[in-house]
């Protein structure tokens, strides 16, 4: 064997052991997205004054989301933005650990741009939900208008219930010892939830918002017209929705190999109806060969 033919000298060839993927490997969003509200909560603290409390800064009350100002005011950039605020360390701790250990996962399943959308909207969801309940008798006694939320627990919330339809059965160690399904463990804290709320616990408002999220992400993935306003939201900018067609058979292929796992359902969804409507005899091969690559996922 000459020199030039030994493995080590080809071209690609890497030493030693293989390279372990990182946790965010195909998932830049949830990267920044902990990048982005680490930071926020240093900006916060730069800019509260000596003897202010955090929720006291200019820099807060400009971003959170109250009643009075989000919707009264009709300031609604707030929808957003308390997103990315935080009431101090623990606040932040909390949501950035689901953050790092659910949202890597969701996001290579939706893809980035799909995902960034659904994690926003059901932060969204959150804020919306909790105003709901505020007018409706019998909830939040105590609570006025100009209550103030922040934190990405809405969103997170809405990831969660994603991680509960896309695998049910995984297993994660709660606290990090106490081994749970995943379905077990989003139940439970679903009624925790839903009792702070109903019995006006501490952080009711909050709870709220939890639950807000949460049954919006699980609404996107059950329903067809939801996951669509998700998806074409999420292909705005894009130019997915500017390309006509594709008509080679290996441009398809190719297509369709890219697919998110997210628009396959969506697709799936489709084909069933027209089965319900028409009979499975009405299927095209390329529908047919989709339910086939859906069923074996």
């Amino acid at each position: 064997m000459g020199y030039n033919d030994r493995d080590y000298m080809q071209p690609g060839y890497q030493s030693g052991p293989p390279r372990m993927p990182g946790p965010f490997e195909g998932a830049p969003v949830s990267k920044w997205l902990l990048i982005i509200n680490v930071g926020i909560l240093f900006i916060q603290i730069l800019l509260t004054g000596p003897g202010q409390r955090l929720q006291e800064s200019a820099f807060y009350r400009l971003g959170s989301f109250s009643i009075e100002e989000g919707i009264y005011g009709f300031q609604i950039w707030r929808l957003i933005t308390f997103q990315f605020l935080h009431a101090g360390f623990g606040h932040l701790l909390a949501n950035c650990l689901g953050l790092f250990f659910f949202g890597p996962f969701i996001e290579r399943w939706m893809t980035s741009r799909a995902y960034l959308v659904f994690y926003l909207l059901c932060g969204v969801a959150g804020a919306l939900f909790y105003t709901l309940l505020f007018f409706l008798p019998g909830f939040f006694d105590g609570y006025t208008p100009a209550v103030q939320m922040v934190g990405a627990s809405a969103g997170l919330f809405g990831i969660l219930a994603a991680f509960y339809f896309v695998a049910p059965d995984a297993r994660i160690l709660l606290f990090f010892v106490i081994p749970l399904k995943m379905r077990t463990f989003a139940i439970g804290y679903l009624i925790i939830e839903s009792l702070a709320v109903i019995f006006n616990w501490h952080n009711a408002g909050g709870s709220a918002g939890h639950l807000g999220g949460a049954i919006f992400g699980f609404a996107v993935l059950k329903l067809p017209p939801l996951k669509e306003f998700v998806i074409k939201l999420s292909q705005i900018g894009s130019g997915t929705q500017k390309k006509g067609p594709r008509r080679t058979r290996d441009a398809t292929v190719v297509r369709e190999s890219k697919r998110s796992p997210l628009e396959l359902t969506r697709e799936v969804d489709r084909i069933l109806d027209k089965i319900s409507e028409q009979g499975i005899q009405s299927l095209t091969k390329k529908e047919r060969d989709i339910l086939d690559k859906a069923r074996r996922k």
